[in-house]
C-alpha cells in the first residue's frame, strides 16, 4: 500500500481526533486509549475501521474516500469507536449471540452520538435511522447495549437484517479472540506504526484501564463540567450504570446470613500421626481425629417479596428464587427446615407462600402464578411482616429481599431486620434511590 496514502489518512484521523478533543474535552481519557494503526486486513473487509480496545485499526483508502465524500464521517466513526470503549462493548461474554450483540452496540452508540448533536461529526443520517431509534426506545426505555440486545433476542430475523443495514458501522471481528489478528499492522517510515509494539498482558488489565477512563469521564461531567451534564443526560445515566461496582449475588446474599452457634466437624483435616498409630496398633483400624471445627452459616427465617405491579419476567423470577433459596440453604444440615416466605405485593399483599424444603420450593416454582398488577407501594409488605412477627410466625428474621422493577412508596420507619431492594439492571432507566437504612442491589447475574 502506498506510504503517501497512509500518511494522508493518518493526518485525517489526527485532525478528527483534535476536533474531538477541542469539542468534547471530557472524553480525553478515552480518546487517549486508542492508537491509530493502518491495517492490511481492513482492506478486504466490509467495514473500514474497527478497534480491539488498544488499537484503532483502519483502511487508509477507506478513510480518504469517506473524508472526501462527507467530512464529518471520519470524526463520527472515530467517536463511535471511542464510545464502544467507554462502555467496554468489546469485552464480550462468550455465550453472547454475536450478531445481535454487535448490532445492539452499534445502535446504542449511535443513539448516544445522535443525542450530542455535534456539528463536527454530523452526517446525513437518514430518517429511517432516527425513526427506528425512537421506536426502539419506546420499547426498551434506556438505550444501552444490554437492553437493546434483550430486545433484539426477541426480534425476527427480517427485522435484524433491516436494522443491520441502517446501523452497522464498524468491524467488530477484533472483539472476538478467534478472529483477532494483531500481526497485520503495516510498517511505515519513522516507526509510526510498529508491528512488534508491546501488548498488554491480559484483557482484564485492559478492561480495568477502560473502567478508569470511564470513571474519570463521569467525575468530570458530575463536577468540573456541571454546565454540560444536562446535554449529556442519556450518556451520563448510561455511564453511571456501566461504572457501578458489580457484586456477585452469592456474595451479596451472604450479608444477610449470620454465623450460628452450631459447630461442624471439618472432615478435610485430621492428624496423620493418629492415623498411622492406629494402623500399626490394630492393623486395619486407623484412628482419625479432626483437627478443627468450623462455624456454618445458619439461616432460620427469611422473606422474599416480589413486586407484582410491573412487568416481571417470569423466567428471571424463577431463576432468582431458585438461586436465592440454594444460597440460603447452603451450610444447613440436611434435616434443617428453613422458614422461607415468598410474598407477592403490588399496592396490597396478594399472596404469601411458606417454603420449608427444596421439595416445597420445586412445587411453588412449578405452580408459580403472579398476582396483582396494581400500583406500587412497598409499605403493605412491611406491615404484613410486622403482623407475622407479632404472631410468632417470623421469629429470628434474618432479612428481607424485595425484588422490584420500579419505584414505590417506602416506609418511614426502619425495620429491625436487614432489607435489600433488588432491581433487574436490564429494566432500569436510572439507578433508583432507596432509604438510608436499606441496601440497593442491581442484579446482572440472573
Amino acid at each position: 500500500m502506498c506510504v503517501e496514502i497512509i500518511k494522508v489518512a493518518s493526518e485525517v484521523l489526527n485532525f478528527s481526533r483534535q476536533r474531538m478533543l477541542v469539542n468534547m474535552r471530557f472524553l480525553e481519557p478515552a480518546i487517549r486509549m486508542l492508537t491509530e494503526s493502518p491495517s492490511k486486513c481492513m482492506c478486504n473487509r466490509s467495514y473500514g475501521m474497527g478497534t480491539d480496545g488498544k488499537n484503532l485499526y483502519y483502511n487508509p483508502e477507506y478513510v480518504l474516500r469517506a473524508y472526501q465524500k462527507e467530512k464529518g464521517f471520519v470524526s463520527r466513526m472515530y467517536l463511535h469507536l471511542v464510545v464502544h470503549g467507554i462502555f467496554r462493548h468489546f469485552f464480550v461474554n462468550p455465550q453472547i449471540e454475536q450478531r445481535k450483540w454487535d448490532l445492539a452496540c452499534d445502535m446504542a452508540t449511535e443513539y448516544i452520538i445522535e443525542s450530542w448533536k455535534l456539528d463536527f461529526a454530523d452526517i446525513s443520517a437518514g430518517a429511517d435511522e432516527k425513526r427506528e431509534l425512537d421506536r426502539i426506545r419506546k420499547n426498551v426505555g434506556l438505550m444501552n447495549a444490554e437492553k437493546i440486545y434483550g430486545y433484539l433476542k426477541k426480534t425476527k430475523e427480517s427485522e435484524i437484517d433491516w436494522l443491520e443495514k441502517i446501523f452497522r458501522r464498524d468491524d467488530h471481528s477484533f472483539w472476538y479472540p478467534e478472529t483477532k489478528n494483531r500481526n497485520d499492522v503495516i510498517q511505515v517510515k519513522s516507526g509510526q506504526v510498529n508491528q512488534n509494539r508491546e501488548v498488554m498482558s491480559s484483557n482484564q488489565k485492559l478492561e480495568e484501564l477502560w473502567k478508569q477512563a470511564a470513571k474519570k469521564i463521569q467525575v468530570d461531567l458530575e463536577t468540573f463540567m456541571k454546565s454540560r451534564s444536562g446535554e449529556n443526560g442519556d450518556f451520563l445515566v448510561n455511564l453511571k450504570l456501566a461504572n457501578r461496582k458489580k457484586q456477585d449475588y452469592s456474595a451479596f446474599l451472604r450479608k444477610f446470613t449470620r454465623l450460628g452457634e452450631r459447630m461442624k466437624i471439618n472432615d478435610e483435616e485430621f492428624d496423620y500421626n493418629f492415623y498411622t498409630y492406629g494402623m500399626q496398633l490394630y492393623g486395619n483400624m486407623p484412628l482419625i481425629e479432626p483437627l478443627e471445627y468450623k462455624d456454618v452459616r445458619v439461616v432460620k427465617t427469611f422473606v422474599t417479596v416480589i413486586d407484582t405491579s410491573g412487568s416481571v419476567e417470569e423466567e428471571k423470577l424463577r431463576r432468582f428464587l431458585e438461586k436465592t433459596y440454594q444460597i440460603l440453604k447452603s451450610g444447613q444440615k440436611s434435616e434443617d427446615r428453613v422458614n422461607f416466605h415468598l410474598i407477592q405485593c403490588d399496592a396490597l399483599v396478594q399472596k404469601d407462600v411458606k417454603i420449608t424444603s427444596e421439595k416445597e420450593l420445586e412445587q411453588v416454582m412449578e405452580d408459580l402464578t403472579l398476582y396483582g398488577r396494581g400500583g406500587t407501594d412497598f409499605r403493605p409488605a412491611f406491615e404484613y411482616i410486622e403482623e407475622l412477627q407479632k404472631n410468632g410466625e417470623l421469629t429470628n428474621l434474618n432479612g428481607m429481599l424485595y425484588f422490584t422493577d420500579g419505584m414505590g412508596v417506602y416506609p418511614r420507619k426502619k425495620p429491625e431486620y436487614p432489607v435489600a431492594f433488588i432491581y433487574d439492571s436490564e429494566v432500569l432507566d436510572e439507578i433508583p434511590e432507596v432509604p438510608a437504612w436499606a441496601i440497593r442491589y442491581l442484579m446482572d447475574d440472573i
